[in-house]
């Protein structure tokens, strides 16, 4: 199947995305595929700003997460720090528990892989496009190497889809207003209180009054929290 890009990124949902990109990657040697968008500084036990596209084995999935393998995974350490992709015979792995999670992932379908990190700006939310087949490495890995720029640009198109996502959920869920992240905006690039209400001609105790209705949208305490909850979200990234 030759996928069309502008129909990864118009899909509505998960539901209309997930079986566009694996009939994509099956014709491309691939037979199951995990993409993950997350902040590169999230390391927490909570996963708030992991996002997941999941097309393999579920029983991977309840395995991944009931082993807790998100919080030690290879996949997500080379992903941080690196742009090349990298087939899975040459991630590099540190501990038994990450060999160990490597071995039951070719268990369950990603016996020959191949990872491809996703970073679209330097501060933003950065993706990781895990491709796996059932062939052994030393035939299945050739085969996916031949589908390098492709994947690459697959990965990117997901990750934009992601981000967008995250950013109308946030947003959603918040209740958060165009204003509103203007305002968040204007912190983040430094402006105190004085500052921006002078920008936006209005008082500083309109401007104070703004942020604490915006801390009490988002369930913080202080307005830089809000900005952090604004980049880990992607708020900034599509205005």
């Amino acid at each position: 199947m030759e996928l069309s890009f502008d129909a990864v990124i118009n899909a509505a949902d998960e539901l209309e995305l997930i079986p566009l990109v694996r009939d994509a990657i099956r014709s491309k040697g691939a037979e199951w595929f995990v993409f993950v968008s997350l902040h590169p500084t999230d390391h927490s036990a909570s996963r708030s700003t992991h996002r997941f596209l999941i097309g393999c084995r579920p029983e991977w999935c309840q395995l991944y997460n009931a082993n807790r393998w998100y919080l030690t995974d290879p996949c997500l350490d080379y992903a941080r720090s690196n742009t090349a992709p990298v087939l899975g015979s040459e991630l590099p792995v540190r501990t038994v528990g990450q060999k160990r999670m490597l071995e039951v992932a070719a268990e369950h379908g990603f016996c020959s892989t191949f990872l491809i990190p996703a970073h679209a700006s330097e501060k933003g939310r950065i993706g990781a496009l895990y491709l796996g087949s059932s062939t052994k490495p030393e035939e299945g890995e050739p085969k996916l190497r031949e589908g390098r720029a492709f994947f690459r640009a697959l990965a990117l198109e997901l990750l934009d889809w992601s981000s967008r996502a995250v950013r109308e959920d946030a947003i959603r869920k918040c209740g958060l207003s165009h204003q509103d992240v203007q305002l968040i905006g204007f912190v983040r690039s430094g402006f105190n209180a004085g500052a921006i209400a002078d920008e936006l001609k209005v008082s500083s105790t309109t401007v104070y009054r703004q942020f604490q209705r915006i801390n009490e949208k988002i369930g913080v305490s202080h307005i830089t929290a809000a900005v952090r909850f604004a980049e880990e979200n992607d708020i900034f990234t599509h205005q």
